[in-house]
């Protein structure tokens, strides 16, 4: 067991603590322990936001801001030093030495750092529990947060399709799987652990490839992992660290962030249609959340592709995936159109078929409609074979294999779907126009999950637009772009010159170990 019976005791109080805001009602399956006042209110003067409102309003209080976005950290270094087709992040080391310098550089002044959306990519994360010592660790997690479920229960709850697909949304699987985070990315745990034991705040912002962070149990599991990591780097009990340290200073954010009425955060999803939730958190009458179609995409298409071909949802600009994908992966690419899109649309919500369609109407133009008219033309071809004699031959086969040039039509018709953007949209600068036209106190405006950087003035003002950009590996199919140079990128927003100097995006100078201006370059 992780936890000790008093250790099960304050994790309750965290709990006992959300039913008594009304947040959830308190599940059977919850343990009840006598607690003594003073830690009951010690939690409750500790957890001041109710996760799921849709705007939250701090005060940073005095300190420096530093907003990233788009970790997307998914099952890390596996058991063989290696890592899995479906992970994208590989900046642990990157990371840590980011932390430890900020740390270093405030000289002991306190700093909040804003982890604006995909921070675990749920999605990517399809290890499954093995029978045995697996099951008891999930288990033995699940208990740490409240959770009761024999091993019988976890057993029978895995299906085929999750042993395939990876485990779905439920409460108790989304723990699994942060689980598995934090196992293959300890670095990153022990980083942000570091952060807070120094006096540091973090705030974590729910974007599409986590929605999961709506499940408290995930989310006191994260508190866990962190006040169970600083325990072991410190001289203090783990109740100490999750009561002093990792309750006051972590906060989930559900929507949309305001700091000190001037600076708006939030991860920008919701503003496509094919990552919006449509509808309720859940699924009626089930434990699963409510996934937007691009989620679909992501589990059942994605997933499967980067295991044979990685780093494939990397590419910028996305409207040339298909064509690369064509280019490098030509029969995967026809698998992909015969075995995982109709699956993934029959497992769609019919209600999000207009957003999908046209996603599959790019594989059906781009693909089927050259591999048919080259199979037509070449088994008329082939027919001729027969009835031809041998001096004919060579000219037949010539024209045989002159017809395979249909299949360019797949580049044309590509660009052709990039000439009609259905794609995702390459910034958010109109949605933060629309903020800083909606709310007057706001000075600056940050967005990620397009995961390319950006700065721009709003009117020529001195009121800023940012998109974080990522710290994934970004491959640029456009010569003009150098984005090894655009990872690793942040926004510092200094407490004492939000009125004075003009902030910029800055990176991560790993080589060097500093951080510098982020280089971007307009474009007519």
């Amino acid at each position: 067991m992780y936890l000790t019976i008093l250790h099960f005791k304050e994790m309750f109080c965290i709990i006992n603590r959300t039913f008594s805001i009304g947040l959830l009602q308190p599940p059977q399956n919850y343990k009840s322990f006598f607690m003594a006042p003073s830690t009951v209110e010690q939690l409750e003067s500790a957890e001041k936001i109710i996760y799921g409102d849709k705007q939250i309003n701090v005060s940073s209080n005095g300190k420096n801001v530093y907003v990233i976005s788009d970790l997307h950290l998914a099952a890390g270094c596996n058991s063989d030093s290696n890592y899995d087709g479906t992970e994208n992040f590989f900046a642990d080391g990157a990371f840590a030495r980011f932390i430890n310098h900020v740390i270093n550089q405030s000289a002991g002044t306190p700093s909040l750092l804003v982890i604006n959306g995909d921070f675990i990519d749920f999605l990517r994360i399809v290890n499954i529990p093995a029978k045995g010592p697996d099951m008891d660790i999930w288990q033995q997690v699940l208990q740490d947060v409240g959770l009761s479920k024999t091993i019988a229960e976890l057993n029978e709850s895995i299906t085929k399709k999750e042993e395939e697909y990876g485990l779905k949304t439920d409460h108790y699987k989304s723990v699994w799987k942060l689980l598995v985070c934090a196992k293959g990315h300890k670095k990153i745990f022990e980083s942000l652990a570091l952060w807070l034991a120094q006096g540091n705040d973090l705030v974590v912002v729910k974007g599409n490839h986590d929605l999961e962070w709506y499940w408290r149990p995930v989310r006191d599991y994260l508190r866990v992992l962190l006040a169970k990591r600083i325990e072991s780097g410190n001289n203090i009990t783990m109740t100490s660290a999750l009561n002093e340290i990792v309750i006051p200073q972590l906060t989930f954010i559900d929507d949309k962030l305001i700091i000190d009425n001037k600076i708006y955060v939030e991860h920008g999803h919701c503003y496509e249609n094919f990552t919006v939730v449509d509808g309720n958190a859940v699924l009626e009458k089930t434990t699963e959340l409510n996934l937007p179609v691009g989620s679909f995409f992501n589990r059942y298409l994605i997933n499967k592709i980067e295991l044979a071909y990685p780093h494939i949802d990397d590419v910028r600009p996305r409207q040339k995936i298909l064509p690369l994908l064509l280019q490098e992966r030509f029969p995967l690419a026809v698998k992909l159109l015969f075995n995982y899109v109709p699956f993934a649309f029959r497992i769609i919500p019919k209600k999000q078929y207009k957003y999908a369609f046209r996603y599959l109407f790019q594989f059906l133009l781009i693909i089927a409609l050259p591999l048919v008219i080259t199979i037509i033309i070449i088994y008329k071809d082939l027919a001729q074979i027969r009835s031809i004699t041998s001096s004919s031959l060579f000219r037949t086969v010539f024209n045989t294999i002159k017809n395979l040039a249909f299949l360019s039509l797949s580049y044309f018709l590509g660009r052709l779907m990039s000439m009609l953007q259905l794609s995702a949209p390459m910034s958010l600068f109109k949605n933060a126009s629309d903020v800083f036209e909606n709310m007057s106190t706001i000075q600056f405006v940050t967005f990620g999950h397009t995961h390319d950087p950006e700065q721009r003035n709003y009117k020529n003002s001195d009121r800023r637009y940012f998109n974080t950009g990522t710290w994934m590996p970004v491959f640029a199919t456009d010569a003009g772009e150098v984005r090894g140079d655009k990872i690793y990128s942040f926004l510092y927003l200094p407490y004492n010159n939000l009125n004075g100097e003009t902030p910029c995006l800055m990176r991560w100078n790993d080589d060097a170990l500093r951080t510098e201006e982020l280089i971007l370059i307009d474009r007519k």
